[in-house]
């Protein structure tokens, strides 16, 4: 059976990323002074989905930036974690958008060690697609350089290290915030160091997602990772001199590193938003800006002292689904016609149930992604069908096999990469991740001799030695039966073929003529649409010739009849509607 493609391109989230930010607002309270506007660009053009705010001032800085900022963007999508009135005036809060996270609960680290310093926040946080719950820590440790500043940075770090070493171990946490350290010298600012340091307890133990630790101050080559200071004129408070610091930062725990993690940091997602590398003790809005747009760069340098920093975090909120479809071959590479006509897979049923895959999903992790579609609304996989889905379905064209659904929109890398198959729901009803070393080669597909084996690996995937078409080695919509070891180019010439199946619709009797060149064993079964036999037309040896069977529905409800026709490990589909 053939079904012809429709293409439909479907951002089907199947896995969540959220954006984390931090940003110090430099006195943010809310009070109208011109710089509204320019938080609005700047959050508008970042998109985050959790903020960590420093410098809030009290609590109409705090509700005004929910109100004035962030509703306008979006209204009736941020919620804030509790706020924290602390004695110092700057204060730090969060921000969430709702529909993404929810807040569990809040507390207190005693850090401040001076008037006018400020403690660490902590909010207990919960994903709601995967319910994965972390924590999320605001820091805005004591500012100025010198030694005595440099101390009670320590004091306050090693408080803070300290809780975190209480945590459990693999637990998933972000700290993030205005750390006012310097460089990463262990004499001169021993706080950092208290905080990326191993120790004989490392579960708080901090890390930074893009290993760019040194002596960062004044230094041209972390130029690209700096976040302070946008400015170089003095208005509006804060501090001037260029582009020259990294006091902004997004720690993340251990477990955030591990890309096998339910829950990690996302490789190449971090920046300091507006630092093109190319401002080095500059204004970052000086000249022309190579990472945003003019009025971004404007809204940076009028907004703040800081830049904001965000990154990009995976949740774990991949479903499963058990529907009993498992890939069972691929050719990855032809070498008879080019990939854009040669490249298939295969897929096997291996319930005893009919299976309706019209509206699922094929995509890999690159983007790639196709919704399969047939007008009538069905694409019918019976059981024990070996089902070819190709990106070109003419035999005259692909290397001579024949395919039961035509696709694009999605290819198979020579390399690394991924057939994902996805249910309508979005679930994940098969995969298999596989690189350039697994078993297939040039002209060479790779298959299943076991269809109970774990096709996720690749000691379960074999080079195919059968021949078909023009060449290429392959059992496109054959079960492997382990004889297949020598190349059998006879194996797919087709012996039988279903000439016609009339009146299509139908309201009493249906034809069926067949012609086969040789004596084959055929079984052809006859199932509605819920999966259930109605009746066994024929199970045995037909001769050479033309052969005819006629069936009658009488007795059986108007619908659509499938009509599965089983020979030499090969299955054909037809189908017909029965109109009383």
């Amino acid at each position: 059976m053939r079904y012809f493609l429709l293409s439909i391109f479907f951002c089907y989230a199947n896995a969540s990323t959220a954006r984390i930010m931090t940003y110090n607002l430099l006195n943010y309270n809310g009070d109208g002074d011109g710089r509204i506007d320019d938080y609005v660009t700047i959050i508008d053009a970042i998109q985050p989905d959790l903020i960590i705010t420093q410098e809030i001032i009290g609590q109409s800085g705090f509700s005004s930036f929910k109100t004035d900022v962030l509703d306008i963007i979006n209204s009736n999508t941020w919620s804030s974690g509790t706020f924290t009135n602390q004695s110092a005036q700057q204060d730090i809060a969060l921000y969430y958008k709702h529909d993404i996270f929810t807040f569990l609960n809040t507390d207190v680290i005693n850090t401040a060690q001076s008037s006018g310093t400020r403690d660490v926040i902590e909010w207990a946080m919960s994903h709601e697609a995967s319910g994965i719950e972390f924590k999320v820590y605001g820091v805005h440790l004591k500012a100025s350089s010198g030694s005595s500043n440099a101390t009670e940075r320590l004091q306050e770090a090693t408080i803070l290290r300290n809780h975190l070493d209480d945590l459990s171990s693999n637990s998933y946490f972000i700290v993030g915030g205005d750390f006012n350290i310097y460089s990463n010298n262990s004499s001169s600012e021993p706080a950092f160091q208290m905080l990326i340091g191993s120790t004989d307890d490392n579960d708080g133990r901090l890390f930074d997602p893009i290993d760019r630790i040194g002596h960062w101050h004044n230094n041209s080559s972390f130029a690209d990772v700096h976040t302070q200071s946008p400015r170089t004129s003095n208005f509006g408070g804060g501090a001037t001199g260029g582009m020259d610091d990294r006091f902004d930062w997004l720690f993340v725990s251990q477990a955030l590193t591990s890309d096998v993690s339910e829950m990690y940091y996302v490789e190449n997602t971090y920046w300091a938003f507006g630092n093109d590398g190319n401002h080095f003790n500059q204004a970052i809005n000086n000249g022309s800006n190579d990472s945003v747009s003019d009025e971004i760069a404007d809204a940076l340098h009028d907004a703040s002292d800081h830049l904001p920093v965000y990154m990009d975090v995976w949740f774990n909120d991949l479903t499963y689904s058990d529907d009993g479809i498992i890939i069972t071959e691929i050719m990855v590479n032809p070498s008879r016609v080019s990939d854009s006509y040669g490249e298939w897979f295969e897929i096997t049923n291996k319930t005893d149930s009919i299976i309706n895959i019209n509206g699922w999903y094929i995509k890999d992790l690159g983007g790639e992604e196709h919704q399969l579609f047939s007008y009538d609304s069905n694409i019918f996989v019976m059981p024990d069908e070996y089902f070819v889905l190709a990106r070109n379905g003419d035999s005259l064209y692909n290397g001579g096999f024949s395919s039961e659904y035509e696709y694009d929109g999605f290819s198979l890398s020579n390399g690394d990469d991924e057939i994902i198959l996805l249910n309508g729901d979005g679930s994940i009803v098969d995969e298999v991740h596989y690189s350039e070393s697994w078993a297939f080669s040039n002209g060479i597909s790779m298959e299943l001799h076991d269809v109970s084996a774990d096709n996720g690996i690749i000691e379960s995937w074999h080079p195919s030695t059968a021949e078909y078409g023009l060449g290429d080695l392959g059992t496109p919509g054959y079960r492997y039966d382990g004889s297949l070891y020598m190349n059998h180019k006879s194996l797919h010439v087709e012996r039988f073929s279903i000439s016609s199946i009339y009146p299509n619709p139908f309201n009493s009797y249906i034809t069926i003529r067949m012609h086969n060149t040789t004596e084959v064993s055929l079984s052809v079964d006859v199932y509605d649409l819920s999966g259930r036999i109605v009746e066994t037309l024929i199970n045995g040896i037909i001769y050479p010739g033309k052969n005819e069977i006629t069936w009658s529905a009488n007795g059986q409800p108007s619908g659509i009849y499938i009509f599965k026709f089983a020979y030499e490990n090969k299955t054909k589909i037809r189908k017909a509607i029965f109109l009383k």
